[in-house]
């Protein structure tokens, strides 16, 4: 066996082992939470964002990537990378072409901060701010 085989096989495991040191540390972020539904969860999300948006009177859209109606949303909830928790991918867009302020993003992070989700992406275009979110429940 060669050296430059022996390093690529230790760097190999190095990258590994930091992967679930990085997966490790995200989960002990809800160890003590109590796992909950994914479509309870969805539906929550849903409501506290719209709510969020009317208070701020910012048109917003909310919706599952992938999905035409709300008919059978567990349909497009798939096995993440976590033993027993699934997830599925939000789309949110804010129309702020008529705020003055960003309080609703300040808000919405505050919200969203401390919940099982991951943000995806956010994009911001012509003052709409676009938004994917990761869910992750049972």
């Amino acid at each position: 066996m060669d050296t430059h085989t022996l390093n690529s096989g230790i760097k190999s495991a190095i990258d590994e082992i930091s992967q679930v040191k990085k997966e490790e540390a995200t989960l002990l972020k809800y160890k003590s939470e109590k796992p909950l539904p994914l479509e309870k969860f969805y539906l929550e999300v849903f409501n506290d964002i719209k709510e969020l948006s009317f208070y701020y009177r910012a048109p917003s859209e909310v919706k599952i990537i992938g999905a035409k109606d709300l008919v059978g949303i567990k349909s497009f909830f798939k096995e993440s990378q976590y033993k027993g928790i699934k997830y599925v991918d939000l789309s949110c867009s804010f129309d702020l072409r008529k705020q003055r302020n960003t309080y609703l993003l300040d808000a919405l992070h505050k919200m969203l901060k401390s919940r099982p989700l991951g943000v995806l992406d956010v994009s911001v275009e012509k003052g709409i701010v676009s938004i994917t979110l990761r869910l992750y429940g049972t």
